[in-house]
């Protein structure tokens, strides 16, 4: 299958980013983790700054399990957002954070 133009990785992060500041789509991410507490949450925001307080911006929630841990996730499609795309880790655990998007 041909690679999907137009798409940009964001390489390894390790704080909270904005990824895009318009609309776009994120088509696959991963989350890697350590140190964390069960239910620590890592978000996806339809947003351009910091809004986890406001569950309307919630696009994607990946709330951790255990200590440490991997998630994969992939939109084939693409997840729309319409605003922009922000990625927002919690203050305890060490996230690594890979994303494809658009």
């Amino acid at each position: 299958m041909p690679r999907i133009q137009g798409l940009r990785e964001t390489g390894v992060l390790t704080a909270s980013a904005l990824l895009k500041g318009v609309s776009g789509e994120v088509h696959s991410v991963t989350l890697a983790w350590e140190g964390a507490s069960a239910g620590d949450k890592v978000y996806l925001l339809d947003a351009i700054t910091d809004t986890s307080g406001d569950a309307k911006t919630h696009e994607v929630v990946f709330i951790l399990n255990a200590a440490t841990g991997t998630i994969t996730k992939e939109w084939p499609q693409g997840k729309k957002f319409d605003t922009g795309i922000y990625y927002k880790e919690g203050p305890n655990p060490t996230c690594y954070f890979e994303a494809t998007y658009k």
